[in-house]
């Protein structure tokens, strides 16, 4: 796509192009429905069409604390993690994600499933809850004891919190609720601020964000948990900000017309907004960039777990902020244009006759 020479300034052709920005996330999402498909069917390493977490699907927190040793120091943390996966898979569970809980404990998490016999069995109703309790007190005591014989001088406490599925929706319906809550009164504010077109389009812009971050995570199989919640939160907040300040030049770039009235010329502002906030778009979309990189790069399973979808969240709301929200908001004033065009033309005939 070839930049475009206008009044001496080198722009975008965004406007012009408007129909096509829409293409690649439409490509995303269908590679992500293909994914997806692919995960649930059966046959394969993946269980359901993403990898949905304890947080959202029911679970066990189990947390493994040793004092006056050190328990993660060095080798030791691969070294107990693996000790505490064999034993929680001895009693037919699986461990899907461990991290460090302050300077003495692991952490992991594992589903209220259980194979008994090569026969999966879902504890995580309520009516299995005691089945569940019973193998969570085998599998605390079992390291308990094994923990003692590694570190005999060493404090040994080994417990568990389950979350099950009441709980599991509680924490969808409320993280639901939050991200509502922002795009209204992020909505609200865009309208008060600059005008009805300018909202529409932030929010078709947000909504175009997370639908990217989440199709990304689920073609790259990253764990649906509370941190994703958390990043979704983050990528919200953001994002806006860069959408706010492409706005906040067309508005300026508005102003001149309204006061001449005359006819607003959409493909120009849009061209002239966008090329003259991207290099401050393109500096601090990289800058944040960077750091989330360097903790996604880190090896700590939790913050990468947290730092993928904020990357994600970053490259969808860039994309947006510069080509889908700017384009949204020039067919719909183009529209409004016409209708009144249109409507102004329908007067005069029916004067005229």
């Amino acid at each position: 796509m070839k930049l475009k020479k206008n009044l001496g300034l080198w722009q975008l052709p965004v406007f012009q192009n408007a129909y096509y920005w829409f293409i690649l996330p439409l490509a995303i999402v269908f590679i992500a429905l293909i994914c997806g498909l692919i995960y649930n069917s059966s046959g394969n390493r993946f269980s359901g069409f993403a990898n949905v977490g304890i947080d959202f699907a029911g679970g066990t927190v189990l947390t493994v604390e040793v004092n006056g040793v050190g328990f993660i120091d060095g080798g030791n943390y691969d070294k107990n993690l693996a000790i505490i996966e064999e034993i929680v898979e001895k009693h037919g569970a699986k461990v899907s994600s461990s991290q460090t809980g302050g300077s003495n404990s692991i952490i992991v998490r594992y589903k209220n499933e259980v194979v008994i016999d090569g026969e999966a069995h879902d504890y995580n109703s309520a009516a299995n809850t005691e089945k569940m309790i019973a193998v969570n007190d085998a599998i605390t005591s079992e390291l308990e004891t094994k923990f003692k014989s590694e570190y005999s001088n060493a404090e040994v406490n080994a417990n568990v919190e389950m979350i099950n599925a009441t709980a599991s929706k509680e924490l969808i319906n409320k993280a639901l609720l939050s991200v509502s809550i922002a795009l209204v009164l992020m909505l609200i504010y865009i309208v008060i601020r600059f005008d009805f077109y300018s909202g529409i389009a932030a929010i078709c812009a947000e909504f175009h964000d997370i639908l990217m971050l989440l199709a990304l995570v689920v073609i790259f199989r990253v764990q649906i948990n509370s941190s994703l919640i958390a990043g979704i939160i983050t990528i919200v907040s953001y994002c806006i900000n860069n959408t706010i300040v492409i706005f906040d030049r067309v508005r300026e770039e508005v102003k001149p017309y309204k006061q001449n009235r005359a006819r607003i010329d959409v493909r120009a502002i849009v061209n002239t907004s966008v090329t003259n906030t991207l290099t401050r778009t393109i500096y601090s979309s990289v800058s944040t960039l960077l750091t989330i990189v360097i903790l996604a790069a880190c090896g700590v399973p939790a913050l990468t777990e947290f730092s993928l979808p904020i990357i994600f969240g970053l490259l969808a709301g860039f994309y947006s902020s510069n080509f889908i929200a700017p384009s949204i908001w020039g067919l719909l004033m183009n529209a409004k244009q016409n209708a009144e065009r249109k409507a102004n033309k329908s007067k005069k005939y029916a004067k005229a006759r």
